[in-house]
């Protein structure tokens, strides 16, 4: 058998490859429409109810079989009707083993479905979204975010590894039979003044913005001065705080804000604003409802 017809009979096995996905018959068709060389083929290892790719030898492909082989997805450790533990396409790899999976973002623009592909691969129900963020974010993945809240035993988080020479490598510890929603997004460069999507929650002990100026324990008048010196617009957040070490913030108009009130911290808002996070000083009233002054988050809207 030809490694055309076996580079063929990984697309019709391989669940996930795509064959399912637009393109399929563009690929099919320029494959077979492509002269190759004899020479050593494929081995194919199966055992255990799985199926295993590995090559005896690497060949040297033609140019055009080399491009659409790149284009098929592998999925690798297949149980029968069970998930994958290797999972790559052009925008992302995925890993999975004990405890956590690995994943490699190679496409940071990539459409969200070849993410969304990946993750459903190896058994989680992930939504991605692509949204907009700081320069030093970009092609990062974000997340993961548990939008009805993690009730699960064990835990959910994500560890940027480096070095790494993709776009974003890092490991994703979840169980691995969570069964709920979770949401990620991959960072692409914001617009001119577009926000950028808010990822960790704000420290209460405050965090700095501005390159050689602390705002931190500094009058709302005097760091408004520096910003405004720096070419900078200003956004305001009303900082909580509350004796059992609880907090939340909540973005308020300027009028709301007094000159001598204290700056906790700051943090970029956009490429030409900066939030500063601000303790309610006399007059601010009593703390409102969080619910009642809760934003809207970037993983709540999930219709795109």
């Amino acid at each position: 058998m030809s490694d055309v017809d076996n580079l063929m009979r990984a697309i019709d096995l391989v669940p996930h490859a795509p064959e399912q996905g637009p393109g399929a018959r563009e690929l099919r068709a320029a494959i077979m429409a492509t002269p190759v060389p004899r020479r050593r083929p494929f081995r194919w290892l199966g055992g255990g109810g799985a199926l295993g790719l590995r090559r005896a030898r690497r060949p040297v492909l033609a140019s055009a079989v080399i491009a659409a082989a790149a284009a098929v997805a592998i999925g690798v450790g297949l149980p029968s009707g069970g998930p994958a533990t290797e999972y790559a396409n052009a925008a992302v790899s995925i890993n999975r083993s004990d405890g956590y999976f690995a994943v490699t973002i190679t496409d940071p623009t990539a459409d969200r479905r070849r993410f969304e592909e990946a993750f459903d691969a190896v058994g989680l129900n992930v939504t991605v979204k692509i949204i907009p963020v700081a320069p030093d974010d970009v092609g990062k993945l974000i997340g993961p975010i548990v939008p009805e809240g993690f009730k699960w035993h064990g835990s959910i988080g994500t560890q940027t590894l480096t070095p790494c020479a993709s776009a974003f490598c890092g490991k994703v510890w979840m169980p691995s039979d969570f069964p709920g929603r979770v949401v990620f997004g991959i960072g692409r460069p914001a617009e001119p003044g577009e926000p950028y999507a808010e990822d960790p929650a704000y420290d209460p002990t405050g965090e700095e913005s501005l390159e050689g100026y602390q705002v931190h324990g500094k009058t709302v008048q005097a760091v408004r001065a520096e910003l405004h010196r720096r070419g900078l617009k200003v956004g305001y957040r009303l900082l909580w705080n509350f004796p059992d070490g609880g907090f939340f913030d909540h973005p308020v108009s300027a009028d709301r804000i007094k000159d001598d009130w204290i700056v906790s911290g700051s943090r970029d808002h956009s490429s030409d604003t900066i939030d500063l996070y601000v303790l309610p000083g006399p007059g601010a009233g009593s703390a409102p409802d969080p619910l009642t002054v809760a934003t809207p988050q970037w993983y709540d809207d999930l219709t795109d």
